[in-house]
């Protein structure tokens, strides 16, 4: 898995509305705690079946276009450096459709940030399209932010990760724990334990009580190497006998972001996340990040 602590960058999409610049702003303060370059991206979208980049040139919009991408990025930045003065912050626009442009700058970079969607509040409970593109085939780490807009920032609260013994959710514990030791916050280590997709990663059990010791032990044990390698991370574990995206969502209300393994395959098979992924992308009141396994 790769460390946060690196100097790839955070790449940010920017498309002029409020939650983009707040998701940038999100992003900022990571990328100021970690020295590490906040790369906003706009996308002049020119999708095949409606208008070519050509088409646009020729017609004189392009140049137009670009102005008015170049404004929402120069008002993202803005913010982000009024929070952050000294953090590195570049700017790109780009033509084509913006799902495929973000995800395509996500094989360079070590995390994707997409605002969950528009700034319609009634729209707000439904994931826009191009951020569940971008999570469902970026291959690097994505968080779908959705918040508080007018106070963005990390705060005091804990972070909160799903844990069932699958690779991607053993990438999600990593990433969350590197991201707690960063923020100064302590982390909510939740397994939920009777949901059927556990299926795939544990034996069935004998009977409930022995069951449950089952998963207390599993839950120890995909904990234990990284409160080893971050003694100072608080750790509160909470098992809970309930579908995972249900357990999951309940905690969210006091969690500043929720961290979870994808539960889906490469982006060659086209396969899209689980349903535990997409129900948080959905319903989650916090930002989300969805890890997948790389190895």
């Amino acid at each position: 898995m790769t460390t946060l602590a690196n100097h790839q960058s955070i790449v940010v999409g920017i498309d002029g509305s409020r939650a983009a610049v707040s998701a940038a702003r999100w992003a900022g303060a990571i990328a100021a705690r970690q020295q590490a370059p906040l790369e906003l991206v706009a996308v002049v979208s020119t999708p095949d079946h409606r208008l070519t980049a050509a088409t646009l040139a020729e017609a004189g919009l392009l140049p137009r276009l670009r102005e008015v991408a170049m404004e929402k990025l120069r008002v993202a930045a803005a913010a982000v450096h009024e929070d952050h003065p000294r953090l590195r912050v570049d700017q790109r626009v780009l033509e084509g459709a913006p799902s495929r442009e973000l995800i395509a700058s996500g094989d360079t970079a070590q995390l994707v940030v997409v605002a969950s969607s528009a700034d319609d509040r009634w729209s707000t409970l439904l994931l826009g399209s191009t951020a569940l593109r971008v999570a469902n085939k970026a291959s690097c780490p994505v968080v779908i932010w959705r918040g508080d807009r007018a106070q963005p920032l990390p705060d005091e609260r804990p972070i909160l990760v799903g844990v069932d013994g699958s690779p991607g959710s053993d990438a999600a514990v990593g990433r969350a724990f590197e991201l707690a030791a960063l923020l100064g916050v302590g982390i909510v280590a939740l397994h939920a334990w009777n949901d059927p997709d556990l299926l795939q990663w544990t034996q069935v059990a004998d009977s409930w009580e022995v069951l449950a010791q089952q998963e207390e032990e599993l839950l120890a044990e995909r904990l234990s190497g990284w409160t080893e390698k971050y003694p100072d991370v608080s750790v509160t574990r909470v098992l809970q006998k309930s579908p995972t995206a249900q357990a999951l969502l309940e905690h969210a209300a006091g969690s500043q972001l929720v961290v979870t393994g994808s539960h889906g395959h490469n982006r060659v098979t086209g396969v899209l996340l689980g349903s535990v992924s997409q129900n948080l992308l959905h319903h989650a009141p916090c930002p989300t990040l969805i890890c997948r396994d790389r190895g």
